[in-house]
């Protein structure tokens, strides 16, 4: 009952995030250390109310050969040559028509890695990273500081996969999975799984790619929750205390809405610009209706809809503006404005003023990062005991990438 419980809470956190993998199936690897990847993975224990939200580290499902044989106490093997998987032409005696078709980059007790699983992982994060970095030797550079940590999250994955199956983690989840995808085909009003498949397709993906990604998820998270959070322990002060040091970051920022009249500079005498607008503000004073005045002397992009401007956050306006707007009450109208391209007059429509988020409705953020934060050395602890019962070669051509100062340097 406990392994249910947890697995939906599993599978309800893989949902709120799988369909971003539908626009970017690829890898996002965020600058944190192996262990703070897979701890953003990890599902918080649904019986402290809160899920871990995840943005980052996906391994496609390519990436994972899961073994179906048993080896629990996992012997050290010999550390293998580095191999390369060959076809030979059927001429006999020939070794001249040789092809290399992939070659091993790492193994993980009985599971292999091979330049293929890793070139493809490499393409996936630098698709998601040219969306934020355009220039082409930028672009190389940070993929040279992800390569090992994407080296050792592949690894880790593996062997925390391996560990599932051995626990039975694994058994009966492609039913959850299916559900899964079902939902998310229903929340995103894709019509049905052939469209779904085309969607995926025209992302370099496939539903059995975005399936066994969605597969591996939910068996970390599962693992995860079971070794980690499910010994972890929050205490109602400590959310408190977290919600007082915090209480900037759960506050909503005063508001107002503006609407101006306009009156432009350029190419004009600056005097008899100010002129026009003090007349303007004559008439209003005297009782005109801003909005009409607006539609006949502004002369901003909104003068048509009665010079409404929308809202402004406080923080989010030019300073000699906004000290002048947030002194206002709504229905307020101000003096003639100098401004960097000429004049305006502005009437405050509505106000909202600073608001303090209660602890109730913040309590399940608060908790996700405070679990984090616990967590972070725990799952550390964790994936070091995994290492140390498990097998891993890294062939020589790669080690270096797998090198553990360089894992640091990568993750800062």
């Amino acid at each position: 009952m406990r392994k249910a419980t947890s697995r939906r809470q599993t599978r309800r956190g893989v949902e709120n995030r799988a369909w971003r993998a539908v626009s970017n199936p690829g890898v996002r690897l965020l600058q944190l250390s192996a262990a703070a990847v897979l701890l953003l993975t990890a599902a918080t224990p649904a019986t402290h109310g809160a899920s871990v939200s995840a943005r980052g580290s996906e391994v496609s499902a390519q990436a994972q050969t899961e073994s179906k044989s048993q080896n629990p106490a996992r012997p050290p093997a010999p550390a293998p040559q580095p191999q390369r998987q060959q076809n030979q032409t059927p001429a006999p005696n020939s070794t001249d028509n040789v092809k290399v078709l992939d070659e091993i980059v790492a193994k993980v007790n009985n599971e292999i890695i091979t330049l293929t699983d890793f070139n493809r992982e490499m393409q996936s994060v630098r698709t998601q990273l040219a969306e934020e970095i355009r220039d082409p030797q930028a672009l190389n550079q940070e993929m040279e500081k992800r390569k090992g940590m994407l080296l050792r999250l592949m690894i880790e994955n593996k062997m925390m996969i391996q560990k599932a199956e051995e626990l039975g983690i694994t058994a009966n989840m492609d039913v959850e999975v299916a559900a899964t995808l079902e939902e998310i085909r229903k929340e995103n009003g894709i019509p049905s799984m052939e469209v779904f498949e085309q969607l995926l397709q025209q992302r370099g993906s496939s539903i059995d790619q975005h399936r066994a990604t969605i597969k591996q998820r939910m068996i970390v998270q599962t693992l995860i929750q079971q070794f980690v959070y499910s010994k972890l322990t929050l205490l109602t002060p400590e959310i408190e205390a977290y919600y007082k040091q915090n209480i900037h970051r759960f506050s909503e920022p005063a508001e107002v809405e503006l609407a101006e009249i306009l009156f432009l500079i350029e190419g004009k005498d600056k005097a008899q610009v100010r002129l026009r607008a003090e007349e303007v503000l004559a008439r209003l004073k005297g009782g005109a209706v801003f909005e009409d005045e607006a539609k006949k002397s502004s002369e901003g992009p909104t003068a048509s809809r009665g010079g409404n401007i929308g809202a402004f956050k406080k923080g989010s306006m030019a300073p000699g503006l906004e000290a002048v707007v947030f002194d206002m009450k709504a229905g307020d109208i101000s003096n003639v404005i100098e401004t960097d391209y000429g004049f305006q007059i502005v009437k405050l429509m509505n106000k909202k003023e600073n608001q303090v988020k209660p602890l109730t409705e913040v309590r399940p953020i608060i908790m996700n990062e405070l679990y984090q934060k616990k967590a972070e050395p725990e799952v550390k602890e964790f994936l070091e005991d995994l290492r140390s019962q498990s097998y891993i070669y890294v062939a020589p051509d790669y080690k270096k990438d797998y090198d553990l100062s360089e894992q640091t340097q990568a993750a800062k």
